[in-house]
């Protein structure tokens, strides 16, 4: 079986689209959604409804969870919250009540699926080897997929002393036998310096994993945030892949 791995969409349907469109031909039968539909963007709600297009294995993130209540503003940065006040004014009563049905963690074919870590599923980052370390423990499978620091990265935790991390390209990787998290990264605002939306493909059978970055309109993005008037600062992140 292969899915697609998708994470931290925030509302950005031209990276969305043409992620799915590059995808299109990869022979892939579903799609795990590792959180964050909303904040930063301007679209949550075609988002959504795109994804409905699909079998999609869908967890809620941090930005989610604010939407519908169960997460405290003093969690968010002031930009965070900014986008997030505008992006609640564009959403609606559908989007909510599917959100809030949502959790932050999944155990689904044998992957632990999580937003943030399995030590605190939608609040705490993975960003270093000790982080890693730290939450391998809390880690219910051999292979955990996560988002939320918008860095497609992955950990080799095999051997639990010596923790290596890896920035990949596009790549693909093999998993079968060892212990690893991996972040496909994210599709509508990557922070590692590459404006390209990040994201991945995991085999279940083959036991691999591969990396994909895909170009897209920023530009038209960038467009609709100004039209609902987000900060100059969150707009122009799009560009610089930041």
């Amino acid at each position: 079986m292969r899915a697609m791995v998708l994470s931290d969409i925030h509302g950005n349907e031209e990276a969305l689209s043409s992620v799915l469109k590059e995808a299109a031909d990869l022979d892939w039968q579903e799609i795990w959604f590792l959180g964050d539909l909303c904040g930063y963007g301007p679209n949550s709600v075609m988002c959504l409804e795109i994804l409905k297009k699909y079998k999609v294995v869908f967890l809620t993130g941090n930005h989610d969870l604010y939407m519908t209540g169960d997460m405290d503003k003093d969690f968010f940065s002031d930009m965070a919250r900014i986008a997030l006040i505008i992006g609640r004014a564009h959403t609606t009563p559908e989007l909510l009540s599917f959100l809030s049905h949502q959790p932050p963690r999944n155990i689904y074919r044998g992957y632990d699926l999580v937003h943030g870590c399995p030590q605190d599923p939608a609040g705490q980052y993975i960003l270093s080897a000790k982080d890693a370390r730290r939450n391998l423990p809390h880690a219910r499978k051999k292979i955990v997929l996560y988002g939320h620091s918008h860095l497609q990265e992955y950990y080799d935790l095999t051997d639990k002393k010596n923790v290596d991390h890896y920035s990949p390209g596009r790549e693909t990787i093999c998993f079968r036998g060892k212990r690893m998290m991996i972040n496909p990264g994210s599709v509508g605002q990557p922070r590692d310096g590459d404006n390209r939306a990040a994201w991945g493909l995991i085999d279940t059978k083959t036991k691999e994993f591969s990396f994909y970055r895909t170009p897209y309109d920023y530009t038209v993005t960038q467009e609709k945030m100004r039209e609902q008037g987000y900060p100059a600062y969150l707009i122009e992140r799009l560009a610089r892949g930041q």
